[in-house]
């Protein structure tokens, strides 16, 4: 009896051992696992040494022990990062255990060249997949890879950026209210996608590029490949209440916007003065701009989604020796080059109207791949801002003065003095490459020698540095002079 009794304690024992025992057949159900971070950021700028070491949690929500069927990098054996899951040292670990209400550290270390990387860019990136039964899911890995200035989500204060080393914009960087951002020549501002540059109320930017060293606004990746492609960031914008705004050879290219002025220079402030600027690749709007005054001069605005310019609801501009040309190859568009507008609908989808002051362009050319490449959209009420007073009209007040258009107006309308004066109609440019870019003109363009003398004494030099009065009594049209 007593040796029925030990084994029978010793059957008890093992069933008890194996009731213990964890199977881990349970695969994931489908909220899926935890995570500690979304997102793991080297946010350290490597310049001395080119490796660092992050780690996460991955976490177990369920009530029953579980099996992660995989674990890998998204790069395989080729990426620049390398994960430890539990001692495992590999770039892909299989079932991986994984208790009730516990969790299991994945550190990642990444080894990147701190002066260059072969993946030419200022962002390197991978990813952590988790497979399990009823999901797959990731852990985002970001590690800057140059000796960049970083700016991540910040709001800075007065300050000057040089052309020491690359500016890196990880995500919305903001001018300070009562805050001047003052670019010198040469500096490279690079933005990862996304991000945007944004100058508050009263506050300024303030762009000192030159001929030989402009202040660039581009993407963040630096291959050859990207330097045309469009929608690589966001955008700049002036906000509302923003002032005096000074760009003198800016080249901003590769946004989704390019340049956004919104309500600025008006209400006895300065405009803003645009000058030696190239707006370039930009998935919508090279330079939008609303109830805003600008001076524009010596500038390219060309090669997008949308409108080139798109000048909205009122306002006062001037544009001297601009070239806005548009043979956008991305995609369809549907908008012309220019575009000139003084009204919008609001939220009650009501029209709204504001002066349009002045729209002057003078020596300009306004061309493209479209059958129209300018639209005039205007709205003509009367606005009874104040019942005590007269019913006040409308001002549309606009005039092309020596520029080339293209253009489905009839010729009526173009033969109205008061808005078309000298203007040569649907003649192509003959820019030398449109395909490539190259907006200088033909030696026998239309445009050679077709600009008002007058308005070149207040511009006597191209966005080349080149002289307008080269001989020849009349300058060229556009933002740079035929050279022979």
């Amino acid at each position: 009896m007593k040796r029925f009794n030990n084994i029978l304690w010793g059957v008890i024992a093992i069933l008890f051992v194996l009731g213990c025992e964890r199977d881990y057949m349970f695969r994931g159900g489908t909220e899926g696992i935890g995570f500690s971070l979304d997102t793991v950021m080297f946010d350290t700028v490597f310049t001395s040494i080119g490796s660092a070491t992050r780690h996460f949690r991955v976490y177990n929500p369920y009530g029953s022990d579980m099996t992660i069927d995989a674990i890998e990098l998204a790069g395989g054996e080729d990426s620049r990062f390398r994960i430890n899951v539990n001692g495992i040292p590999e770039y892909r670990v299989d079932d991986v255990p994984l208790r009730t209400g516990d969790s299991l550290f994945v550190f990642v270390d990444v080894t990147i060249d701190p002066d260059y990387n072969s993946e030419g860019s200022f962002v390197v990136e991978d990813s952590v997949i988790f497979y399990t039964k009823e999901r797959i899911q990731s852990v985002k890995l970001v590690a800057y890879g140059q000796d960049v200035i970083l700016f991540k989500g910040d709001s800075i204060e007065s300050q000057t950026f040089t052309a020491e080393k690359p500016y890196l914009i990880y995500d919305t960087l903001k001018v300070g209210e009562g805050s001047i951002l003052t670019i010198e020549k040469g500096a490279h501002l690079h933005f990862y996608k996304g991000a945007s540059l944004i100058v508050q109320k009263d506050a300024s930017l303030v762009v000192q590029g030159s001929k030989d060293n402009p202040v660039v606004f581009t993407g963040s990746r630096l291959e050859e490949w990207y330097d045309d492609k469009p929608g690589q960031w966001g955008y700049i914008w002036l906000m509302p209440g923003s002032k005096n705004h000074r760009i003198n050879y800016a080249d901003i290219r590769n946004a989704t916007y390019g340049l956004i002025v919104d309500s600025v220079g008006l209400d006895g402030q300065e405009p803003l003065y645009l000058s030696n600027t190239r707006i370039e690749h930009v998935t919508k709007q090279g330079l939008v701009a609303q109830s805003s005054s600008i001076v524009a001069s010596n500038s390219l605005f060309g090669d997008c989604g949308s409108a080139s310019v798109a000048l909205t609801l009122g306002g006062k501009y001037e544009f001297y020796h601009c070239t806005i040309a548009n043979y956008y190859k991305w995609g369809y568009r549907d908008m012309p080059a220019l575009l000139v507008s003084n009204f919008f609908l609001d939220d009650e989808n009501k029209t709204v109207t504001r002066d349009l002051e002045t729209a002057l362009f003078s020596n300009c050319i306004v061309y493209g791949k479209n059958s129209n490449e300018l639209e005039l959209d205007f709205e003509y009420y009367k606005n009874d801002d104040n019942k005590d007073d007269a019913y006040k009209e409308t001002v549309v007040n606009y005039k092309f003065d020596h520029s080339l258009i293209k253009s489905i107006y009839n010729d009526e309308a173009l033969a109205n003095g008061n808005n078309f004066s000298n203007v040569i109609v649907n003649r192509d440019p003959l820019f030398i490459d449109e395909t490539n870019y190259n907006y200088h003109l033909d030696t026998l363009s239309v445009a050679k020698d077709a600009g008002s003398i007058e308005i070149a004494r207040l511009y006597p030099t191209d966005y080349n540095g080149n002289s307008r009065f080269d001989g020849i009594v009349l300058p060229d049209l556009g933002y740079v002079e035929r050279v022979e």
